[in-house]
């Protein structure tokens, strides 16, 4: 974790150096101003002509800028496809990509999904081990492990001694990280259940995403994603971190600007749709949104968690992109909503902070 903290303060640097003006944050008493309307791709709008109350808002930024919310780094609301709310705080701006962590899964999901459209992967219910057939001297391959489907990765259901909440797993991402191939590793990893019987958090499945991605596009995952992804949403520049065999990390590390990250929030909020571009299809949107299974006690899509909302006795259910730290892609359909978050919180409670600003600062304001 050093290490990465290390790679962050490099990261920041580096983007605030390659600036030509970094902003400042909103003044100690904020009043609403308009996002700043350039060529990305986004229409801005006001808060006001999106049904949108700006007193709530205010008190929110205000908050944020005393630290009664912790170390944000930045907060856009998006209404009815129209970006009406952006700022920055603690020395970040627009322009610096930051590491989201975890969120790199949810959006590997889109390019799985991209993939199976295209029928470069037949089907979610494909033999991952076949996949790999560099990989026949396996150990601990069973029958069992041979069952293990696409699907089964995409909800943290393998069946593999993998878990990354507990520390003693041998597939725990922090055992993985020392080893020189993480799909080869993780795929030799012993079975603790049959696929599909029990989940667990396991950053290596969605590694091993990654090699299926590259085996079936015969793509890199970089190439793969600018072609069919980022060029659609005129997201760039982006960029990857790598594993030791030089693959795509597609299970996290991913630097991304916050108005590029509400870009994929949108997409998935249109069904697939970009603008007027079906990216991603329907069908698959709503199959990574939808309740796969239940993760960590919470519903979980494929690599997309689920929860609710509620307010004056109202519910408000969404779905979202979480990475450590706090950069979190929140859609709530039912407001036609996206709320995109970034904040330096590593392996900290604050990290979930986001949810509250929801509930009690955004929400109010609808």
């Amino acid at each position: 974790m050093k290490y990465f903290r290390v790679l962050a303060r490099t990261a920041i640097f580096i983007g605030l150096t390659a600036c030509n003006q970094v902003s400042k944050d909103p003044p100690p008493t904020y009043a609403y101003q308009l996002p700043r309307q350039i060529a990305d791709g986004w229409s801005v709008a006001s808060l006001q002509s999106q049904q949108v109350d700006p007193k709530p808002i205010e008190e929110l930024t205000n908050q944020i800028l005393t630290e009664q919310y912790h170390n944000i780094h930045s907060l856009l609301i998006v209404r009815n496809g129209k970006l009406v709310y952006e700022n920055y705080f603690n020395g970040y701006n627009q322009s610096i990509p930051e590491n989201i962590y975890s969120s790199t899964k949810s959006i590997t999901s889109v390019l799985v999904g991209i993939a199976l459209d295209k029928h470069l992967i037949g089907s979610v219910e494909d033999k991952v081990i076949d996949y790999f057939p560099q990989y026949a001297d396996l150990p601990n391959l069973t029958p069992a492990k041979k069952q293990i489907t696409i699907r089964n990765l995409l909800t943290m259901s393998s069946g593999l001694e993998c878990d990354d909440d507990q520390p003693l797993s041998p597939g725990n991402e922090a055992t993985m990280y020392k080893s020189t191939d993480w799909v080869r590793y993780t795929l030799s990893l012993p079975m603790k259940a049959d696929p599909g019987t029990i989940t667990a958090y396991c950053t290596g499945g969605v590694a091993v995403l990654g090699g299926i991605l590259e085996r079936a596009t015969g793509k890199t995952v970089d190439e793969f994603a600018q072609a069919y992804l980022w060029n659609p949403l005129g997201i760039q520049p982006i960029r990857w971190d790598r594993m030791p065999t030089g693959q795509v990390n597609t299970s996290g590390r991913l630097f991304i600007r916050p108005r590029d990250m509400a870009k994929l929030g949108q997409l998935v909020l249109d069904q697939g749709k970009w603008q007027s571009q079906q990216v991603v299809s329907t069908d698959w949107v709503n199959e990574l949104t939808r309740q796969q299974v239940v993760l960590r006690d919470q519903a979980y899509g494929y690599l997309w968690w689920r929860r609710p909302f509620l307010m004056d006795g109202k519910t408000y259910p969404a779905y979202y992109a979480s990475g450590n730290g706090g950069h979190y892609i929140v859609v709530i359909p039912s407001e036609n909503i996206v709320v995109v978050s970034t904040a330096g919180n590593l392996n900290s409670p604050y990290a979930a902070q986001l949810f509250g600003m929801i509930r009690f600062g955004i929400l109010p304001a609808l």
